[in-house]
């Protein structure tokens, strides 16, 4: 069972949900995680974990809180019988304004990480949006609100924008514009870009009638032919078009 709750309305602007995942099936559950552009804390209060990011397998001990980087494809995630999960997910460039924490070597991987969090969600119980918002509210110190208009300008774009152009529209060079999308989500602004527009056409493609046309598709959305549009949605989602 996954399910999402909002977090505190001063919140909002810089964590996109929390969310709880709990497998009382008896047997191992698979599910497939996709680019999303976010960092996110996992929590995990149930047993062991079975985690595909990064360059292999990792087990997300019980008990144990993990930071899961800014991902650049899918991921499978396999939570076994009596899991529980209990993550935050921050949206793109938000994560420093509760946490100094260096994100440019942690994209499509995850250390540990919070550890107090484990602790506030054990006694918490069932009952823990608000002990989340009492603890985010207490750390937030805004440190990535000059990051978040230039996010914004990418999103409003579906990802279909120059760099040089973004830069100047933030009074920003491209190599400032670079080191600042490292810093801050892990990545840079053109992978950051491209995860971005696959989100708006993976949207697109899901909402479409049958029979129309997927070069099209590709060509409003900035894509070369309909060869690059299915590469990118198999290098993010393990899938063709068809199949999404």
């Amino acid at each position: 069972m996954y399910q999402q709750f909002k977090p505190h309305p001063l919140l909002r602007e810089y964590i996109d949900a929390y969310w709880a995942v709990t497998n009382t099936s008896g047997a191992v559950a698979h599910s497939r995680i996709l680019p999303d552009g976010c960092v996110d804390i996992i929590c995990n209060l149930g047993a062991a974990v079975t985690n595909n990011a990064g360059e292999g397998p990792r087990m997300l001990a019980s008990e144990k809180a993990y930071l899961i980087g800014t991902m650049t494809r899918y991921t499978d995630s396999c939570p076994p019988a009596e899991a529980r999960m209990i993550g935050i997910r921050f949206k793109p460039a938000a994560f420093a304004s509760f946490f100094r924490f260096p994100l440019q070597e942690l994209a499509d991987n995850c250390v540990e990480f919070g550890q107090e969090l484990v602790e506030l969600l054990l006694c918490a119980g069932h009952d823990f949006v608000p002990v989340l918002d009492k603890y985010f509210l207490l750390h937030n110190t805004r440190a990535s609100r000059e990051m978040l208009p230039v996010i914004n300008s990418i999103q409003q774009h579906k990802g279909i924008i120059r760099i040089s152009d973004l830069a100047r529209a933030h009074y920003q060079t491209p190599r400032q514009l670079e080191r600042n999308f490292l810093k801050h989500t892990g990545i840079s602004p053109k992978a950051f870009a491209n995860i971005v527009r696959y989100q708006a056409v993976h949207q697109h493609i899901r909402n479409s009638k049958p029979g129309t046309s997927l070069l099209q598709i590709a060509f409003e959305h900035g894509y070369y032919d309909h060869a690059h549009l299915t590469n990118d949605i198999r290098k993010y989602t393990g899938r063709v078009p068809s199949a999404l």
